[in-house]
């Protein structure tokens, strides 16, 4: 059995560089709130981790190969207009967006650092 890359493991991952991505396209839209005519980005991954996942079945290797290949998908909103410049950011929702984000982000990492410590304690049979 290959410890490193089971399906938790790579879910986990995927799901620290998703949230990364949005965290990006979250601080550009921040940072062009005041550009005429820019239009808000946004990501996502959950939707296609979840279908690949139900998708998979039981078989692991073929649920960590379904799981690496996802890319977070970015998307432009390109029919939302917030100000007569065309701007599409609403920034009040892009600071619940980037609070919801970073809170996730850090759940997560916390999440993978368990579980390399439960391994390194079945490996070591010491704990830390």
């Amino acid at each position: 059995m290959d410890w490193l890359n089971s399906v938790s493991s790579s879910l986990l991952g995927k799901d620290l560089d998703g949230l990364w991505v949005r965290q990006q396209a979250i601080s550009d839209n921040m940072a062009n709130y005041e550009t005429p005519g820019y239009k808000a980005k946004q990501v996502s991954f959950e939707d296609q981790l979840l279908s690949e996942l139900s998708s998979s079945g039981n078989g692991s290797g073929k649920a960590e190969a379904a799981i690496d290949a996802i890319t977070p998908k970015v998307t432009t909103a390109s029919d939302e207009t917030f100000r007569e410049d065309g701007n599409g950011v609403d920034l009040e929702q892009q600071m619940i967006d980037m609070v919801r984000t970073t809170t996730n982000y850090s759940y997560s990492l916390r999440q993978m650092t368990d579980y390399f410590s439960r391994l390194q304690t079945a490996i070591t049979g010491n704990a830390k």
